[in-house]
């Protein structure tokens, strides 16, 4: 973040609040079509990257779109992981979890033209069959774009906190 980024008024945060709230009833809902078509620009990057933690003395470059990742999709890749929800065949998602997410700490920033970078930090509950579950914790760096009334994701960057985490998988959004 840069220091001289100007914050968002408080109409424009309580708007992107409300947009967050939004997304997360779609996902906890299985609403995947719609969370696409409703809330992700066509030209969204969705990534998580891998972090490697390293002593302070051996610290390395942060990680680019062209390393390693948990996910680095476009909306095509993105569309397709929606439909095989639909599909019947993730079998890892049938029958699917149950997910709750927190999002707080919601920062939002103008960047021009009707666009916004957006911080804000996720807990993510996740409970699948009788005694799996897991919690997540992330932080989100988004970039909004203004489309009509709401806003539409086109960058969206997730840093997992844990460096190894114990779910089997790792299929679903946030």
């Amino acid at each position: 973040m840069s220091v001289k980024q100007t914050l968002a008024g408080l109409d424009v945060q309580s708007a992107i609040e409300m947009h967050y709230r939004a997304e997360v009833r779609l996902l906890q809902n299985g609403q995947y079509r719609e969370w696409l078509t409703e809330m992700v620009d066509e030209d969204i990057h969705y990534w998580m990257p891998i972090y490697e933690q390293r002593l302070i003395r051996d610290r390395r470059p942060d990680p680019t779109p062209d390393d390693a990742a948990i996910y680095n999709d476009d909306y095509g890749e993105l569309k397709q992981r929606v439909e095989r929800l639909y599909s019947g065949t993730v079998w890892m998602e049938d029958p699917p979890s149950k997910i709750r997410y927190f999002v707080s700490n919601v920062e939002a920033f103008h960047a021009g033209d009707g666009e916004f970078d957006v911080f804000s930090n996720l807990a993510i509950y996740r409970n699948r069959r009788q005694l799996e579950m897991t919690v997540h914790t992330l932080g989100r760096e988004d970039k909004l774009r203004q489309v009509g009334d709401g806003f539409k994701v086109f960058r969206r960057k997730l840093i997992l906190d844990a460096r190894v985490t114990q779910d089997k998988n790792l299929y679903f959004f946030c």
